[in-house]
């Protein structure tokens, strides 16, 4: 245990942090810096070996108790950089013995031998393998063509306009995303535009008029598809399957795998599944080790 450092916020490398990230079997960009300084603002790093493995500690404090939670708009976090088989056995039990409550997610890399979870998943296309669209994606996207639908890039003025007006309305009216998590989306799309990792798209309908919007973050191994939404609930023009048919070959000769950022919503599983995406798996770890009351309170 005496190998592990926590680094606060202020005295992290984030050079070294993100050579560890980028350098893992499992590059996602959930945990680079500048993705995390948005969603997690003074988040910590739990470091070994100057940097080699890292692992961020998303912390909050309430009742004069700290706790690790997992952030929004934030899947698989966990241990990054030079990991073998304990390694995420090894960074657990440190954090285990800091902190009282931990409720994350760690990455697909990570395999835990002496940890109880559970698991989520996520559907990804990996454009090393075969991928193929189902018989009702295909028609769908066929239907935008003949409803001269079109995608657009969206420059970052306009696609930051949008999020803010259109986007951010709908996901607290229609998900009940809190506004303090809206802002975090906002200062996200804005690093990952400061850090060229931003790509957004929208779809024109024939009049001209906007039929759905996507943004996507990246890096030179992964990129997820961040939100998205489609302007008319009961719009069946196909213009939401063009977008992503459009985002998912544009990615396809520039990152590894394709994320479509979750999958747990029967719905969003067959969207997903209908572009080739296959499941991808990744644990959930809780731990409430509270005195009581308050391990009553948090259970």
């Amino acid at each position: 245990m005496s190998d592990f450092k926590i680094i606060p916020h202020k005295s992290i490398d984030f050079k070294k942090w993100d050579a560890a990230v980028l350098n893992s079997k499992l590059p996602l960009v959930f945990a680079q810096s500048f993705y995390l300084n948005a969603t997690a603002p003074n988040w910590k790093a739990l470091i070994k070996n100057n940097y080699k493995v890292v692992m961020p500690l998303t912390e909050g404090n309430k009742l004069k108790v700290s706790y690790l939670f997992q952030p929004p708009f934030t899947p698989q976090l966990g241990v990054f950089g030079e990991i073998n088989k304990n390694t995420a056995d090894e960074f657990l039990a440190f954090t285990k013995s800091t902190y009282k409550f931990i409720e994350i997610e760690l990455n697909a890399s990570n395999k835990l031998q002496n940890t109880t979870f559970k698991e989520k998943q996520t559907y990804v296309i990996d454009f090393s393998k075969a991928f193929k669209q189902n018989d009702n994606t295909k028609r769908n996207i066929a239907k935008a063509h003949k409803n001269n639908v079109t995608i657009v890039d969206l420059e970052f003025n306009e696609a930051f306009k949008i999020a803010k007006n259109h986007l951010l309305p709908w996901l607290h009216q229609e998900l009940s995303i809190p506004k303090k998590h809206g802002a975090m989306l906002l200062d996200l799309i804005s690093d990952a535009n400061l850090n060229n990792a931003l790509k957004a798209f929208k779809a024109i309908d024939s009049e001209g008029k906007i039929s759905s919007i996507g943004y996507f973050v990246f890096n030179k191994y992964h990129v997820v598809f961040l939100k998205g939404m489609s302007f008319n609930k009961r719009d069946n023009s196909g213009s939401m399957h063009l977008l992503m048919n459009t985002a998912i070959e544009f990615f396809r000769n520039k990152v590894s795998l394709f994320d479509f950022g979750g999958g747990s919503a029967l719905g969003l599983a067959s969207f997903y599944k209908g572009f080739g995406g296959v499941e991808l798996k990744y644990a959930v770890l809780k731990v409430n080790n509270l005195p009581w009351p308050l391990k009553i309170i948090k259970k």
